[in-house]
């Protein structure tokens, strides 16, 4: 990339912000960069973990973050996902969690492939990965290739796709080019929280994309509820016959759905600010988890 990705803007937002903000929306009890600029990460609200092998690459990252750890369950995710989701993240400490003892990680199984840098460990997994490292492991496919795991399936490919080279970044949104279209962030139409509330007031609809709890905490009064994460599969509660606003935390999480929305032929509007521009403003809100029906 020419330049540290952890600071690269995707919808306006640092990368390593996103996946913190997701990792954070899944209910880590405390978010760590292992390596990276302090000076960068600092402002995003990220502490810093001295990487103990600097630029030796996702294995030794993963035992000084294991070593790091203060919970039984560490999740480490690669800085530069394009679409981090709190939802796989649950997913996969669900999994570990429900496995026995000695299973040491849950990994999503992504077309045919263990997506290693966007993984579940138990902490017990730490001296088997270092004795693996000093044996001459260099990746993770082959430090842990004697821990018992757990994969997990069904994961769509949008949330553990990365940003390996500027065209992932330039080319367009992941979501519209995993179902076949080319999007890109300047073609993501958006309105502000008072051009929403005029929509609003008029009868628009509008699909709010973050987390449970964050939704059930506080929302857009009337908003309908679809988590990132079941985006794609609840395509069919999404209204075609005019245009949908989506919402979520500050806009980029929603600049996603919106991204796959219009790829699908229907007439998303992402919210810039999210809910917290919304309460910024001073309009109201509602509590309390979605109970309305399929549609909008």
């Amino acid at each position: 990339m020419g330049r540290d990705k952890a600071g690269l803007l995707v919808d306006g937002v640092a990368m390593a912000a996103r996946v913190a903000e997701a990792l954070r929306a899944a209910g880590a009890v405390e978010v760590w960069a292992v390596g990276g600029d302090p000076a960068v990460l600092g402002p995003l609200g990220l502490g810093v973990v001295p990487d103990d092998e600097p630029g030796g690459g996702p294995l030794p990252a993963t035992i000084t973050a294991l070593g790091h750890a203060r919970t039984d369950i560490v999740v480490v995710l690669a800085c530069d996902l394009l679409h981090p989701s709190a939802a796989v993240v649950r997913t996969l400490v669900a999994a570990l969690g429900d496995a026995p003892p000695e299973v040491q990680a849950a990994v999503p199984l992504v077309e045919r492939h263990r997506q290693w840098a966007h993984a579940a460990w138990r902490v017990t997994a730490h001296p088997r990965l270092q004795a693996a490292r000093a044996a001459g492991a260099h990746s993770l496919r082959r430090g842990a290739g004697g821990l018992a795991l757990v994969e997990v399936h069904g994961v769509d490919p949008l949330f553990v796709a990365d940003a390996d080279t500027p065209e992932s970044l330039a080319g367009g949104s992941v979501g519209a080019r995993h179902h076949g279209a080319s999007l890109s962030p300047m073609d993501i139409p958006e309105i502000d929280a008072a051009e929403l509330l005029a929509q609003r007031v008029a009868g628009a609809p509008l699909i709010d994309v973050r987390e449970h709890e964050e939704f059930a905490a506080a929302h857009v009064p009337g908003a309908h509820h679809i988590p990132l994460g079941e985006v794609v599969e609840r395509i069919v509660e999404v209204p075609t016959g005019g245009t949908v606003y989506v919402i979520c935390a500050r806009g980029s999480r929603s600049a996603t759905a919106v991204a796959h929305y219009r790829a699908q032929g229907i007439d998303a509007v992402n919210v810039a600010g999210g809910t917290l521009a919304w309460i910024d403003a001073g309009h109201p809100t509602d509590t309390g988890a979605w109970r309305g029906t399929a549609g909008v």
